[in-house]
């Protein structure tokens, strides 16, 4: 019965984990995107492709790197799928939100030297 419901996991999981991230981030990401690129068309772009990156990464890690659903034939092993889907969902996130914090970090820190030069 769980090895039935196991690919859909495998699917569903980082799709929902990412989303959850995805909305509870672009509000934010879109506030600083604005003020950064000085119209809402552009903010709006960049934090699309945020949200696209934060819905990608931990699909495609966990299509990439978890045993097949279709090759457990004991629970133990669908357990062990199920914590691999699980644990490479969570590093997807924190990887994709890791870039995109250290791009836009860079980029307010390239701002902000610049912004003094400019006044001395």
């Amino acid at each position: 019965m769980f090895a039935n419901v196991l690919p859909f996991l495998q699917l569903a999981l980082p799709i929902i984990f990412s989303l959850i991230a995805a909305i509870y981030l672009s509000g934010v990401i879109q506030r600083l995107l604005t003020d950064m690129c000085g119209t809402e068309d552009r903010a709006r772009f960049w934090t699309r492709c945020a949200v696209v990156t934060m819905l990608a990464v931990p699909l495609m890690l966990v299509l990439l790197a978890i045993e097949s659903p279709y090759d457990c034939e004991t629970t133990r092993c669908a357990v062990r799928a199920l914590r691999q889907t699980l644990a490479w969902t969570a590093g997807g996130i924190l990887a994709a939100v890791s870039v995109v914090a250290y791009v836009v970090g860079r980029y307010i820190m390239y701002e902000r030297r610049t912004a003094c030069l400019v006044r001395n």
